[in-house]
Order: C-alpha cells, then sequence, then structure tokens
C-alpha cells in the first residue's frame, strides 16, 4: 500500500510540474489582448463647421455603445462629456452626461447614420427620472448640415 502511494505521489508531481499550459490556436483567437480588441471597436466621428465642432468617440461591443462626445458651437457653452446607450435600426440612442458651465448635466442624445454620416436628431423632448429624453424617436429632425464624418481616431 505504502509503494501505492509513493507511486501516485509521484505521478501527481510529474503532472504538475510539466509547466504552464499555453493557450491553443483557438484560445488565442477568442481572446484577444485589450489593446487589439480596441482598436477593432473604436471609432471617432467629427463635424467641422466654419466655426463650429462636434466629435464623437465610439467604443461597440455587441449593440452595446460607449464613448465621448464633445461640441464646440459658436457663441455657445463647450459641452464635453461621455455617452452610454445602445446602437439600434441605425441610430444611436444614448445618455450624454457632459459638462457645461462647471455644471455636470445628463440628456439623452440620439444619432441617426445616413448616407452622409451621422446626424443627430433633434425634436420634442420631456424630462423622464430627470433627464431630458426625445418624445417619440421616430419623429426626430435630421434636415440640419452637421454631419459627423469618420475620421481618424488619433487627431
Amino acid at each position: 500500500m505504502k509503494a501505492l502511494s509513493i507511486l501516485f505521489f509521484a505521478a501527481l508531481i510529474v503532472v504538475a510540474c510539466k509547466g504552464p499550459k499555453e493557450d491553443t490556436p483557438v484560445e488565442v483567437a477568442f481572446s484577444p489582448d485589450e489593446e487589439h480588441v480596441e482598436e477593432l471597436n473604436t471609432e471617432c466621428f467629427r463635424y467641422f463647421g466654419e466655426k463650429d465642432t462636434v466629435l464623437l468617440t465610439t467604443h461597440v461591443d455587441g449593440t452595446n455603445i460607449t464613448g465621448t462626445l464633445d461640441y464646440s458651437i459658436f457663441e455657445k457653452d463647450k459641452n464635453s462629456g461621455t455617452i452610454e446607450g445602445e446602437i439600434r435600426d441605425n441610430m444611436i440612442i444614448a445618455e450624454y452626461t457632459f459638462q457645461s458651465e462647471g455644471q455636470t448635466s445628463k440628456r439623452q442624445v440620439v444619432f441617426k447614420n445616413t448616407e452622409e454620416g451621422w446626424k443627430e436628431g433633434f425634436g420634442e423632448m420631456s424630462s423622464v427620472d430627470g433627464i431630458p429624453a426625445q418624445d417619440n424617436l421616430d419623429s426626430l429632425d435630421y434636415n440640419h448640415e452637421m454631419i459627423l464624418s469618420p475620421v481618424p481616431c488619433n487627431e
């Protein structure tokens, strides 16, 4: 019995000392490093007008979207903040948390992917849980010239 126990522990030590397990090619393909994921899922869009600039950076994970949104509109206070929401029916529907005049505020933003690029939709808004939100997503107005076009994210 003693010999059997010694043999069992010797086999256990050999298996344990085999060294670190290497990932198989399938495991490597389905668990990329974070930098690679960031490159694949990050996109940037910008509107650059005569005196106005809007910059949208998105990070997409399935139908979920996060990112940053910065408005520099002539003769208005600069807004800079983050978005968190979803992509649905060729639209970004997100909560925009932003800083303006030293105060943090929130509102809903909706962008539609058109042939020209992403366009923000505007319409009647109501307060939902203290946050301004669009009353009807189907009746938003996209008839304006502020089109966010793809740009490299390192600009």
